[in-house]
C-alpha cells in the first residue's frame, strides 16, 4: 500500500470480502454527512417544490454544502418525466452527501447527488395504536430540524414500534415535551386553534408541517408553536400526525382514546391531482 492510500472493502457474505470502489464507501455512509428530501413526483411535477427547495438549501447551509451543483426541481421534473411519464405518482428521495474522503474533517464541500424512486403509497387516514418511546429522546441543535441522513433516532423508535405491533411512536425533547411522530410532524385541535411542538423540541421541519402552517396563516386560523406535554393530547378535539403523504389521525395513545373530528380542510391539502 502506498502512503496516503486508501484500500475499500466490502462483504459480500459472512467471511468474503471483495475490492469496492470508493465511491461505495461514500461519506453520507460512513459519517451520516448530508441530507435528504423525500417527495412525490404527480402529473409531471413534484408536489410542495417551493417547500422542498427552501428546506435542502437551509439545510446545505446549515452543514457547509456547496450548493452551485446541486440539481434544481426542474431538472428533476424533467428526468422523471423522461423516464417515467406522468401518469401514477411516484415517492422521490433525493440523497444529498458530502464528496471525497477524509476522516471527521471533510476535504471538500462539494456535493453528490442519488435519486431513488418508488411507487408512491398515501399516508394511512388512521393510526389506531401509539405509544411514547420510553427511552429515545430528541436534543435541539443547529441542525436538528434538518432532514439529515443522520437518522438511527428514527431508526431505532420505528424498529421498537413495529415489534411492539404499534401503528406510531412518538418521540420527546429531552424535558420531556412533545416532539414528533416516528416519521412525520404532530399536531392537534382544541376549540378551533391548531398547536405543533416547536422546532425547539428537535423535531424536523417537515415539508407537510410547512404546508400545514401556510394554509392556517393564509386562513387567519390561530397556531400555536411551543412546549407541550403528553397530557394535551388527551384534552384535544383531534391528533393527527403529518409528512408530505399526507395525515394519519390517531386514535388512541397507550389506552387512551383521542378525540376523533375529521378535518377535511387539511386532507384536502396533500389529495393528489388525479384524485
Amino acid at each position: 500500500m502506498n502512503a496516503g492510500e486508501t484500500v475499500f472493502r466490502k462483504k459480500i457474505n459472512f467471511s468474503n470480502w471483495v475490492a469496492a470502489e470508493p465511491e461505495s464507501f461514500n461519506r453520507g455512509l460512513l459519517f451520516g454527512d448530508g441530507l435528504f428530501e423525500t417527495m412525490i413526483f404527480d402529473q409531471g411535477k413534484i408536489r410542495f417544490s417551493e417547500f422542498h427547495k427552501a428546506r435542502l438549501l437551509d439545510g446545505c447551509k446549515i452543514l457547509g454544502l456547496e450548493v452551485t451543483g446541486l440539481s434544481t426541481i426542474e431538472e428533476l421534473e424533467r428526468l422523471l418525466r423522461l423516464n417515467f411519464g406522468d401518469e401514477n405518482p411516484k415517492r422521490i428521495r433525493l440523497t444529498i452527501f458530502r464528496k471525497g474522503e477524509g476522516k471527521y474533517t471533510p476535504l471538500t464541500d462539494e456535493i453528490h447527488e442519488i435519486l431513488q424512486i418508488q411507487p408512491f403509497t398515501p399516508a394511512p387516514s388512521f393510526k389506531n395504536s401509539a405509544f411514547v418511546h420510553p427511552e429515545i429522546y430528541l436534543s435541539h441543535s443547529p441542525w436538528s430540524h434538518c432532514k439529515t441522513i443522520n437518522a438511527l433516532p428514527y431508526v431505532l423508535a420505528n424498529r421498537d414500534r413495529a415489534q411492539l405491533g404499534m401503528d406510531e411512536v412518538l418521540l420527546l425533547s429531552q424535558g420531556s415535551y412533545l416532539s414528533e411522530g416516528g416519521s412525520s410532524n404532530l399536531f392537534w385541535v382544541k376549540t378551533g386553534e391548531f398547536f405543533t411542538p416547536s422546532l425547539a423540541t428537535g423535531c424536523i421541519a417537515g415539508v407537510g408541517r410547512s404546508v400545514i402552517k401556510a394554509y392556517l396563516l393564509k386562513q387567519g386560523i390561530t397556531l400555536h408553536e411551543g412546549f407541550y406535554r403528553i397530557e394535551d393530547l388527551y384534552e384535544a378535539d383531534t391528533v393527527f400526525t403529518s409528512n408530505v403523504t399526507g395525515i394519519s389521525y390517531l386514535r388512541m395513545i397507550e389506552g387512551k382514546m383521542l378525540g376523533q373530528e375529521r378535518l377535511r380542510m387539511i386532507e384536502q391539502l396533500f389529495e393528489l391531482s388525479g384524485c
